[in-house]
């Protein structure tokens, strides 16, 4: 089916992040997203009073309801920081520079099993515009979860592709 929504495109500038990756069920995905941004918020270096960049998740093999996946919860960060002062369950990588197709979506359309309605959209859109998706789907979090309501949009969900 098409989207019913305008995918569009964009390019990434590489960013430093600090994350956590944690293999999970879809029952322990939402509690281990919030406990992440929390800790990741918490580590992040730089003025809390200016706006940190929008925090993003990559599930990097899948997530069904029969399957566990490897989900990373990711922060970018400005400046640089002491990795020695990180939890051992805290990285410093750097996401390459990519093109991506993406689509913004509400905090309900982020609830299973919706959301997988809008990964196969989102997947023949990209087959149907000849195009390849290159690597893991990741979400951005931009809106602020807890002013926002259920049909309020709060995230893009994006493929990166050539």
């Amino acid at each position: 089916s098409m989207m019913d929504r305008p995918v569009k495109i964009r390019e990434v500038e590489a960013c430093r992040v600090i994350s956590m990756t944690r293999v999970v069920s879809i029952d322990e995905l939402d509690p281990f997203m919030d406990e992440a941004f929390k800790a990741l918020e918490r580590l992040a270096p730089g003025d809390p009073t200016l706006d940190k960049a929008s925090p993003f998740v990559i599930y990097h093999d899948g997530l069904t309801a029969e399957k566990n996946g490897t989900v990373e919860v990711c922060q970018p960060i400005q400046g640089s920081i002491d990795d020695s002062v990180l939890p051992g369950n805290v990285t410093v990588r750097t996401v390459d520079t990519h093109r991506e197709a993406w689509v913004t979506v509400t905090k309900a359309e982020l609830e299973y099993p919706d959301i997988d309605e809008i990964y196969d959209d989102l997947d023949a859109w990209l087959e149907e515009a000849g195009m390849v998706r290159t690597d893991a789907p990741r979400e951005v979090y931009w809106a602020n979860w807890d002013t926002t309501g259920m049909e309020d949009p709060v995230c893009d969900v994006c493929f990166p592709i050539v």
